[in-house]
C-alpha cells in the first residue's frame, strides 16, 4: 500500500500539460519522466530549506511530430513581351577603331532589326570623352591617346546595343583634336547645282547668288532645291551662331533645362559620308525623308544645331518644348516643323534648329510658317 509520500510523489507527476497539446496537435507524442519535484506553491517562506530538500530533477521530452512538407515553387518571372515593332537586334559595320588625333572623324554604319522597326533612333555615348568624343549621330572624333569604348544603345530598346572599341594615338603630343584643312575642290564640282541656284535667283524676290551660294534678304539658303558648293567650309559654327547658342543654353539654364550641341557643323564631305551610309541602311526614298545629299545639308552653313538629341525621342521632351517656345528669342527657328514636311522635304525635327537672327526668327515664328513657306519657294531635289 503506498505511503502518502508516494501518493504526493504520484499526484505531481506530470504527464502531458495541455498546452503541448495544442502547440503540437494531436499528432504528438509527448514522453515526460519527472522525479520529484515540488510545485513552487509548496515551497515556504524558508526556502533554502525547502531547495535543500529537493532531489536531483532530470526531464527527458520526447516530440515526434507529424511530418510537414513544405513545398517551395520557384516562380520564373518571364519578360514581358516586347511591343510589335520594336527593335531586337542591332549590328555594327565596324567593331574596332585605330585613329589618330587630328584624322577624319569615323562613324561605324548602324543596322538595327527587324527592318520594319517603329522608330530605329540611337543613342551614342564615350566612356573617355578625352580620348574621343561621339555626337548624336555617330561620328567618333580622336581627341587623345588612350582607348575608350564607344556604345551605341536602341532608344526604343534599351536592351540592345552594341559597342565599338577606340585607340587613338597622338604623334604630336596635343590633348586636343586639330580640325583638319578643308579639302579645296575645283569651283566646277557640281556646275549643275550652281547653275540651278543662280536659274532660281531670277524667279525669286530678294534672291541672289554669290559664290554659288544664295541668298534671300541676306539670309543664307540651303535645302533641297538650294545647294552650297563643296569647297564651302566655315570650319565649324559661325561666331554668330555660337554665340547664339551660348545665350540660349544660360537661358534655358535660369528655367532648369540642360541644352547642349549633340551635332553641328559638318563638311561638305562628312554629309556625303553620312548620307551613303544611310542610303545603303536604309534605301535612297526613305533616307531623303530625313537625311540631306551632300551640299544640301543645313549642317554645312555652320548656322545649325542638332539640339540633345538627334532622335525622334526627343520630341515628347520638356527641353523640345521649351526650345520650340524660346528658341526665336536667341535668333533661331525650328527649321523643320510638325506638319510642314511637304513644304521643307524632310520629317519633323524638333531638335534641328537654323539661327537667321533674332528679328528674323520672331517674324518666322510668329508667322506660323516653315522657312521655305515664309520666303515662298520649294524645297526638292532636281532628280
Amino acid at each position: 500500500m503506498a505511503t502518502q509520500k508516494q501518493k504526493k510523489k504520484q499526484k505531481n507527476n506530470i504527464v502531458l500539460p495541455a498546452a503541448i497539446l495544442t502547440t503540437f496537435g494531436l499528432a504528438a507524442i509527448l514522453t515526460v519522466l519527472v522525479a520529484d519535484h515540488t510545485p513552487r506553491s509548496n515551497i515556504s517562506e524558508n526556502s533554502a530549506d525547502v531547495i535543500e530538500e529537493l532531489p536531483e530533477i532530470t526531464t527527458e521530452v520526447t516530440v515526434t511530430t507529424a511530418e510537414t512538407s513544405e513545398t517551395t515553387a520557384e516562380v520564373t518571372t518571364e519578360p514581358a513581351p516586347l511591343p510589335p515593332g520594336s527593335v531586337t537586334g542591332l549590328t555594327l559595320s565596324f567593331y574596332e577603331t585605330a585613329l589618330k588625333v587630328g584624322d577624319t572623324p569615323v562613324m561605324p554604319l548602324v543596322t538595327m532589326t527587324p527592318e520594319d522597326a517603329v522608330d530605329k533612333s540611337e543613342k551614342w555615348e564615350t566612356t573617355d570623352p578625352a580620348v574621343a568624343t561621339v555626337d548624336g549621330i555617330g561620328w567618333i572624333t580622336a581627341v587623345g591617346a588612350g582607348s575608350c569604348i564607344v556604345r551605341v544603345t536602341s532608344v526604343n530598346n534599351p536592351a540592345v546595343f552594341a559597342e565599338v572599341k577606340v585607340s587613338v594615338a597622338d604623334p604630336n603630343g596635343s590633348a586636343q583634336a586639330k580640325r583638319k584643312p578643308a579639302e579645296t575642290k575645283p569651283a566646277d564640282t557640281a556646275p549643275a547645282e550652281t547653275t540651278a541656284n543662280a536659274a532660281a535667283a531670277g524667279t525669286v524676290a530678294g534672291m541672289e547668288v554669290k559664290d554659288g551660294i544664295t541668298y534671300i534678304q541676306g539670309v543664307m539658303i540651303v535645302n533641297k532645291t538650294y545647294s552650297l558648293p563643296a569647297s564651302y567650309n566655315p570650319q565649324g559654327l559661325l561666331p554668330e551662331a555660337q554665340a547664339a547658342f551660348a545665350e540660349m543654353q544660360a537661358g534655358a539654364k535660369a528655367d532648369g533645362y540642360t541644352l547642349t550641341s549633340a551635332s553641328d557643323f559638318r563638311s561638305y564631305e562628312t554629309q556625303e559620308t553620312l548620307y551613303n551610309n544611310y542610303v545603303a541602311r536604309d534605301g535612297k526614298e526613305k533616307a531623303d525623308t530625313f537625311s540631306a545629299r551632300a551640299g544640301h545639308s543645313e549642317h554645312q552653313t555652320g548656322l545649325t544645331i542638332d539640339v540633345n538629341y538627334a532622335g525622334d525621342e526627343f520630341n515628347s521632351t520638356p527641353e523640345a518644348k521649351w526650345l520650340a517656345d524660346n528658341c526665336w528669342k536667341y535668333g533661331f527657328i525650328i527649321r523643320y516643323p510638325q506638319g510642314k514636311e511637304a513644304a521643307t522635304g524632310f520629317k519633323y525635327e524638333s531638335w534641328h534648329i537654323r539661327y537667321v537672327g533674332k528679328e528674323l526668327a520672331q517674324k518666322i515664328t510668329e508667322s506660323g510658317l516653315c522657312l521655305e513657306e515664309y520666303f515662298g519657294i520649294d524645297s526638292k531635289y532636281a532628280e
